[in-house]
């Protein structure tokens, strides 16, 4: 998630009572009036990421075959670390490996 304000987005983490607490605002003085020190405030300008940043997928181990083995137990491993996946030739011939349609999240968002 990337921040595309027309104003810097200041903010703010914290422990209070033994649970984190969070707090976002595009006013800086709203945390100096609250005594938060300036360094523990973090600002974000237009274009930043704020949110979590896509990474290349690794597999998380190591992804090791048998002599004599298939592609496919390569394939199926991957597969099942992923969960909702299946693999498949389509009718030209192209090699698909794609999320399995469950047509619970039908909407769109432009």
């Amino acid at each position: 998630m990337k921040w595309t304000g027309s104003t810097p987005l200041y903010y703010y983490t914290s422990i209070e009572e033994g649970h984190p607490y969070y707090s976002f605002s595009t006013n800086y003085n709203e945390f100096i009036g609250r005594g938060i020190s300036p360094d523990d405030i973090k600002q974000f300008n237009y274009g930043d990421d704020v949110g979590y940043i896509l990474t290349d997928f690794s597999y998380p181990g190591d992804l090791i075959s048998k002599a004599g083995d298939t592609i496919c137990s390569i394939l199926d491993q991957i597969k099942n670390v992923l969960g909702n996946y299946e693999y498949f030739y389509d009718i030209n011939g192209n090699f698909i490996f794609q999320e399995i349609k469950n047509y619970l999240n039908k909407s769109y968002a432009n």
